[in-house]
């Protein structure tokens, strides 16, 4: 599973790492996750920094990157610039069976990250990907 948002946004891709913690702790087996999160300051925004951070120790995410566009310091400034840093490892996962779902802002981030995702993928790949449902966006 590899979640892509930002902002509010990751109230919907929350839940799904909430889901995989209730399964764990019930003995079902999870897949691996990957959470893509961009907001605008490590400072101020960081808000849900302990629930992510505790998701990656204790394997509910195996991986997560996150940037913050008004940082200077940050070595990509949207979440759709992740993507493109970790091409290689997005096409192996995907190539595995991981479904992408995006949440957050229609205009700007879903926008740049469905490009970055048809640059990456290729538009048949992604089209597919959205036929078998492995493909969804929660935006607004």
């Amino acid at each position: 599973l590899v979640l892509i948002g930002n902002g509010t946004g990751l109230a919907g891709l929350a839940v799904h790492l909430k889901a995989r913690e209730q399964a764990r702790r019930a003995g079902q087996a999870i897949g691996p996750a990957w959470l893509l999160f961009g907001e605008r300051t490590r400072r101020s925004d960081a808000l849900c920094d302990t629930a992510l951070q505790a998701w990656l120790a204790n394997g509910v995410l195996q991986r997560l990157d996150r940037t913050f566009s008004r940082d200077a310091d940050a070595p990509a400034h949207y979440v759709q610039d992740l993507l493109g840093q970790h091409a290689a490892r997005l096409r192996d996962w995907v190539a595995r069976g991981a479904a992408l779902y995006v949440c957050g802002q229609r205009d700007g981030m879903a926008q740049g990250v469905d490009q970055a995702l048809r640059a990456l993928l290729g538009d048949a790949a992604l089209a597919q990907l959205a036929a078998d449902g492995r493909y969804r966006r929660d935006v607004y």
